[in-house]
């Protein structure tokens, strides 16, 4: 568990649903935003339901991540969303996947953040409790997840 700084805010994904090619179409529930300090690093994640982002796994990494999360059961969850994570550089406003999850447990309001990205010196683990947000709206997050005051 990390004491490093960190902050993650949902947005409600506007394009839920909707097609972006022939038979395409926008699955992620929600976008996030990750702000890790001390070095600062960007990154975003989106969060799917569980089944179907489980499917979407492709490298070495992410079947590992695939099958520790099947034996610890996680498929038996209720209401859990999970994501990839990428890592966001906004000066070219570029993304590049790292290796890490991102867990959302919507019934025990918890997120779960695992990043091991060496190559931005962030090799982390947090266990977060997520607060909903009393003012919602355009470009307004869902819910917010910290481990320090926010200013």
């Amino acid at each position: 568990m990390s004491s490093r700084e960190i902050v993650v805010r949902a947005f409600t994904n506007e394009k839920f649903g909707h097609p972006y090619g022939k038979s395409l179409f926008h699955f992620a529930i929600y976008n996030c935003t990750v702000e890790v300090n001390k070095p600062y690093a960007k990154y975003v994640v989106d969060l799917y339901e569980y089944a179907r982002w489980d499917k979407s796994a492709a490298t070495p990494e992410q079947l590992k991540w695939s099958k520790e999360l099947y034996e610890a059961k996680m498929q038996d969850e209720p209401e859990v969303l999970a994501s990839w994570i990428k890592h966001y550089n906004p000066m070219t406003k570029q993304k590049q996947a790292v290796d890490g999850i991102c867990i959302y447990s919507g019934i025990k309001q918890q997120l779960l953040i695992l990043i091991n990205d060496p190559e931005h010196g962030v090799v982390e683990e947090w266990t977060l409790p997520t607060k909903i947000c009393t003012k919602q709206g355009d470009n307004k997050p869902i819910f917010i997840a910290t481990n320090f005051d926010l200013i």
